[in-house]
Formats: structure tokens, sequence, C-alpha cells
């Protein structure tokens, strides 16, 4: 009984993710999901030539829409450049691509991630204790 619901569980949380991964919003022309997916990883935002890209692979029939994709990326970066859980961010092993830079407690977001990520390190070489 245990097994049979872990194995649903399991199967629940695969399809969920799958309707988040980049290739599932473009299809769906969820710009906007695409834009906050990319900021809550801390990714470099995309060009409008990229998200055209990414439509013409899914099919001649979407269009990109860049105002929507942009529109979730700055909710997602907000949310990224959160500098109360950069340390965690490095401690994960995330790498940092520069994406808070420009925005307030920058500096913070940064000493606390590469604090973090120096902790990983640590960890990773077996010098954490």
């Amino acid at each position: 009984m245990i097994k049979t619901i872990f194995s649903l569980w399991v199967v629940v949380l695969l399809v969920g993710c799958a309707a988040s991964t980049t290739q599932g919003l473009v299809d769906e022309q969820n710009w906007y999901g695409l834009g906050e997916q990319d900021g809550q990883r801390g990714l470099p935002q995309r060009s409008l030539s990229d998200l055209r890209t990414l439509a013409t692979d899914a099919g001649e029939t979407i269009n990109a829409n860049y105002l929507d994709y942009e529109q979730g990326y700055i909710q997602g970066i907000d949310a990224y450049c959160d500098p109360t859980h950069a340390y965690q961010l490095g401690l994960d092993g995330n790498p940092y691509m520069g994406v808070c830079e420009s925005r307030p407690g920058s500096q913070r977001f940064r000493m606390e991630w590469q604090r973090g990520y120096n902790d990983f390190q640590n960890q990773t070489n077996g010098l954490f204790y």
C-alpha cells in the first residue's frame, strides 16, 4: 500500500515538473511563466531573438511575447535576488551569474552567496566537519 502511494506521488510530481519545463511553458505560450522561471533560477534574461527561436522550434503558429516574458522575469529575479536566501543558493552549489548586480542589496547577496559557495566547496572537498 505504501509503495503504491509513493509511486503515485512520484508520478504526480514528475507530471507537475514536466509542465514547468521551458519547452512546456513555450508550448503553452506562457511567456510570463518562462520569464518568471528564468528569473527564479538566476539565469540571464533571454533576448527577443532567443524567444523567437524557442517559438519557432515549438511550431509556426506560436508567437513570442517579450513583454510578458520581461514582466515575469522581473518578478522571478526579484525573488531570486533576495539576499536572505543567497547563502543557501551558494551552499547548494548553484552558480551565480551576476544577475543581481543592478539591484538593491546586490553586494550583500553576492557576499552571502560566496560564503555559502565556499562552504559548499569545503564540503565537496571533505574539509567540512
